[in-house]
């Protein structure tokens, strides 16, 4: 079968119809963190990034016999990192949400664009990933579920 385009303002109007509206569009990546940003007593460790801006690195490791989880991200002023956990197949629920304060010079955390989660378990039926997000900013950098 044969398919010919007519003109290319159908097939932009057809792109432009097929964007997703609503929720942030995701970056996800599953590439091993380099060695530099890994962490002592690290299992496994996984990064992404968006834009080369928002980047999030996923430590992982034993905490009382059990694997746990951890998201450091590096993001803009306004921006965001967090975690989502998802069971058993269910819907991804964000958990340990952190924030750069925007405020320029005069806020004296301004400078720190580096914020890390809490530990969340990541036992069976269980699935975790770290991202991150500038202010505003529709493209989320997330890590695979692990």
């Amino acid at each position: 079968m044969r398919i010919k385009i007519l003109s290319l303002a159908v097939l932009g109007a057809a792109a432009v119809m097929a964007v997703p509206v609503g929720p942030a569009v995701s970056a996800a990546a599953d590439r091993p963190c380099v060695a530099e940003s890994r962490w002592e007593g690290d299992r496994k460790c996984y990064t992404a990034t968006a834009r080369n801006v928002a980047l999030v690195d996923l430590h992982i490791q034993k905490k009382r016999g059990r694997d746990h989880a951890r998201a450091e991200g590096f993001v803009e002023e306004g921006g965001a990192v967090w975690m989502e956990v998802r069971e058993k197949g269910g819907p991804a629920k964000r958990v340990y949400l952190k924030r750069v304060p925007k405020g320029g010079t005069a806020n004296p955390n301004a400078a720190s664009r580096q914020k890390a989660t809490g530990w969340q378990y990541d036992g069976p039926d269980l699935l975790v990933r770290g991202c991150a997000a500038n202010a505003g900013d529709r493209l989320k950098a997330c890590t695979g579920w692990h």
